[in-house]
């Protein structure tokens, strides 16, 4: 299959080839032919899958030749991402006259205004901002033929339902709707309805389900030796590594420690202003800051395809966290590593985990290991069994060794 089989115009195919795209992902080959028919439509991939593509092409078709003006519009939940389904979409859009915009905080609105009136006929934006347009009318939405809820389990379940019905009731009541994530959680799909309660489905993979091509890893460690641990195994890493935490003090401590120990870190957390978060995650993108630690929230926005380990230095709070930051890696086909350290208080969101990755029923296996005793100047972890498990068998003289070798 090719894009051109499709049905995309040759404007399209041109930005496509000069992307380097020779052939669609699963995703793109089963949604790209829906929107085109104008469905409204609820696309479920891993992430890497090319979910970007798989909406943005079609829609820039369908608005390809058209009359001027806004009428396509794709919201998303955070500044980075916005910025770079936007320059995505930019390169696609190359051969076709259409101009994509912007609208996201941190910058002066005068500038996106400038813009607008320039002409736009694609906008990505984040809720907040949008509305902040909307009101000062630097824009309408009386012409919008499709919208995107992109990353939409987010959108919807991060407190942002009242500015998506906002904006909503301002769009024509002719349009087509799509919703486009890496995971749908169940209690999410019940909102789904008031948006797309017709729409098709193209989910590519079952729900929540970890991309194949990453090595899970869990090692249980005390909550006061998370940090030594971490350092020894960074110290063996070359690669891009990105660090979750669970809470943005966390964050910036943890990217502190990591800076004085020598390490290239920096840190990505909503306390940051967008510009300085902009600076952060263009350094990671180049390789010049090869360590990022990050909240669930500032991760969103992150789309590096060559992530070679995700560690979770915090255990994430639920099962679609954990498949969200280990997804970061292990993109497009490529391997990657998720590395997990699990405190005594966080075993049970590890198994959890563990059941879901590997099939398992409760207590299969038994309990994981308790975290060994602490030993003189060095910290100390025990492997726990892994996902899709192809590390060596711990050795003798430290389990945290163990798994650095094996990771």
């Amino acid at each position: 299959m090719t894009f051109a089989s499709l049905g995309l115009c040759e404007p399209i195919l041109k930005g496509v080839r000069d992307v380097g795209y020779t052939e669609p992902t699963d995703i793109q080959a089963h949604a790209i032919p829906k929107i085109l028919q104008g469905l409204d439509l609820i696309g479920l991939g891993q992430t890497g899958s090319g979910k970007t593509a798989a909406f943005g092409l079609p829609i820039l078709h369908r608005l390809t030749g058209g009359e001027p003006g806004l009428r396509g519009l794709i919201v998303v939940p955070t500044r980075e991402l916005c910025v770079q389904v936007a320059e995505n979409l930019r390169l696609y859009a190359a051969y076709s006259g259409l101009k994509v915009c912007t609208a996201f905080g941190g910058v002066d609105m005068s500038i996106q205004e400038s813009a607008f009136k320039r002409g736009c006929d694609v906008l990505v934006a984040c809720p907040g901002r949008l509305i902040d347009h909307l009101e000062r009318r630097n824009l309408t939405l009386a012409k919008v033929q499709v919208v995107v809820l992109d990353e939409s389990d987010r959108m919807l379940d991060m407190g942002f339902m009242p500015q998506i019905r906002r904006i909503f009731v301002r769009l024509p009541q002719e349009r087509q709707n799509l919703m486009f994530s890496a995971t749908m959680p169940k209690e999410v799909e019940s909102l789904v309805g008031d948006f797309l309660p017709n729409a098709e489905r193209v989910q590519i993979g079952s729900r929540s389900q970890a991309p194949a091509t990453i090595h899970h890893r869990f090692v249980a460690v005390s909550v006061v030796d998370k940090h030594d641990l971490l350092e020894r195994l960074l110290v063996n890493e070359h690669g891009k590594v990105l660090i979750f935490v669970n809470k943005k003090i966390g964050c910036e401590k943890l990217g502190n420690i990591l800076k004085r120990s020598g390490l290239p870190a920096d840190s990505i957390h909503g306390d940051k202003g967008a510009e300085q978060r902009h600076m952060v995650l263009q350094a990671f993108s180049r390789g010049k800051t090869r360590i990022l630690i990050a909240t669930d929230v500032a991760a969103r926005g992150i789309d590096v395809d060559d992530i070679d380990l995700v560690v979770n230095h915090d255990f994430p709070l639920a099962l679609e966290d954990y498949i969200h930051r280990s997804g970061r890696t292990g993109r497009a086909g490529r391997q990657g590593r998720a590395i997990s350290l699990v405190a005594p208080s966080e075993r049970h969101l590890y198994e959890a985990v563990r059941r879901h990755l590997k099939g398992e029923a409760p207590g299969d296996g038994g309990p994981p290991p308790r975290p060994a005793a602490r030993g003189r100047g060095r910290s100390s972890g025990t492997a726990l069994r892994g996902g899709s498990s192809r590390g060596r068998r711990p050795r003798s003289g430290g389990a945290s060794r163990s798994m650095l070798a094996a990771s």
